[in-house]
């Protein structure tokens, strides 16, 4: 019977383990990225946990260092900016007037949020097509 007992206590235990490494994982996934806004309210709680966070590219504050593969830049969301550093390639769209972007990351103790991934949206492939039209009182044939 103990040794019933302590295989049971054993199984609990390590039921009870895999349950919050699962309940933790899933939790990062099931939220996909935080505003700025989430990010800065949740500061103290996250310490120097690993998160996603989505705003818009502030196009002056971009720095890049070909050399160093050193990329700064601000990201605002709502009323609210961050710093964001980056080393990596410069992501083709990044160029591009209101690109939203979503860093892969953490934040550090003086706010700077140091990523390791950069996902870009862009704008162009998300707006409805223009439809093509054929000029006033045209039956589109020739002649």
């Amino acid at each position: 019977m103990r040794r019933k007992t302590r295989l049971g206590l054993a199984a609990v235990i390590v039921v009870a383990a895999l349950g919050f490494l699962l309940a933790n994982g899933l939790r990062h996934f099931t939220e996909y990225y935080l505003t700025i806004p989430q990010l800065q309210a949740q500061r103290a709680a996250l310490g120097s946990s690993s998160v996603r966070v989505a705003g818009v590219v502030i196009g002056k504050s971009v720095v890049y260092k070909p050399q160093s593969q050193y990329l700064s830049f601000k990201m605002r969301g709502g009323s609210k900016d961050i710093r964001v550093v980056y080393r990596g390639p410069e992501p083709d769209t990044f160029g591009a007037p209101d690109v939203q972007a979503i860093a892969d990351g953490h934040l550090q103790p003086d706010g700077t949020f140091l990523a390791q991934s950069l996902l870009m949206k862009c704008p162009s492939h998300y707006q409805p097509a223009t439809p093509t039209t054929t000029p006033s009182g045209s039956n589109g044939n020739q002649g």
